[in-house]
């Protein structure tokens, strides 16, 4: 909403070219917000959830992966620290036998382990492993399931505005590009709520049903969404539209919308349990596949110059 009224501003204003001001508006408004963010979180930010990057070892997952026969991968200044360590240890024995020690384990620790991930540390990234992860079968299910969900939000957000003004900017007076944006920025701004929600209610599902319940929230998500997008998408294909009905638009856009940003949610809650000793990788793939999602439903939108045939057509896909 933000920047359509720049973009509004620059052009009527300003006398900027439709070309020039969206790139302007772009400069202006997004860029200064993310290298803000960024700065704030190089700053203030924890490296990682033990604190600083040096202590990651010390959470309790660590020490049962030790426990259960995992090696830990060390950076370049861990590795050479380790060995100096090692040879003070060979000296000081004094050419007794080498003894192995694992750590204790305290019970309540044992007691939090449920699953793969919750003993889990990354492991180098080596063909072998990219062979392995490219060819199971769990890489694929969240990240087409995200091509869906992802992909649809990027083509409500950027299609949903052209719609309302196409609709409504003969039969109401004043609803302009600015007024459409400003309707379709609420299903944006749901994401502040709605994304967070999905992982936290599939974080809740998995302590009562474990990985199965964070699958079935993600299909149920993806379900009542493709079903918002076929009936809001026949409604716009098979019924005339008059000004007075942007009601039933936004409300059952609004649905598609809200399960689609809980999918998304849902999706990164399952995504750990998928290649949980490559997480990193995993979340890069899964993260494409959203990219490539809003690529696909755009160009069904280039095609499909209909109103409503694109959304129901995406219902479907997904």
């Amino acid at each position: 909403a933000i920047m359509t009224s720049l973009f509004q501003s620059l052009t009527h204003t300003y006398g900027l070219t439709t070309h020039v001001a969206w790139r302007a508006a772009f400069a202006i408004v997004p860029a200064p917000i993310l290298l803000f963010v960024a700065v704030l979180t190089f700053i203030f930010g924890q490296d990682h959830p033990a604190g600083k990057w040096s202590e990651r070892h010390t959470l309790p997952a660590a020490a049962l992966a030790v426990n259960q026969g995992h090696q830990i991968p060390l950076d370049h200044a861990e590795e050479k620290s380790s060995s100096s360590e090692s040879g003070k240890e060979e000296k000081d024995a004094e050419g007794n036998a080498a003894v192995s020690v694992r750590p204790v384990i305290p019970e309540e620790d044992l007691e939090l382990v449920k699953s793969t991930l919750d003993v889990a540390i990354n492991e180098p990234l080596t063909l072998k492993t990219t062979v392995k992860i490219l060819t199971n079968p769990l890489t694929w299910l969240p990240a087409l399931a995200y091509l869906t969900t992802f992909g649809v939000e990027l083509a409500i957000d950027s299609k949903f505005s052209d719609v309302l003004f196409t609709l409504f900017s003969k039969k109401r007076p004043g609803f302009n590009q600015t007024t459409a944006g400003y309707y379709t920025s609420i299903l944006g701004l749901l994401n502040l709520v709605t994304r967070p929600a999905g992982g936290y209610i599939g974080d809740v599902v998995y302590r009562h049903y474990g990985t199965k319940g964070k699958k079935a929230w993600t299909l149920l998500c993806g379900l009542i969404m493709g079903a918002a997008l076929l009936g809001g998408g026949l409604y716009l294909q098979n019924t005339r539209t008059s000004g007075d009905e942007i009601s039933v638009l936004m409300g059952v856009f609004s649905i598609a919308a809200i399960f689609s940003e809980f999918g998304n949610g849902a999706n990164f809650a399952l995504v750990p349990h998928c290649n949980a000793y490559n997480n990193g990788v995993m979340s890069g793939l899964v993260g494409s596949f959203g990219n490539l999602g809003g690529i696909i439903f755009a160009l069904v939108f280039r095609f499909q110059t209909q109103l409503g045939r694109a959304f129901w057509i995406m219902g479907v896909i997904s």
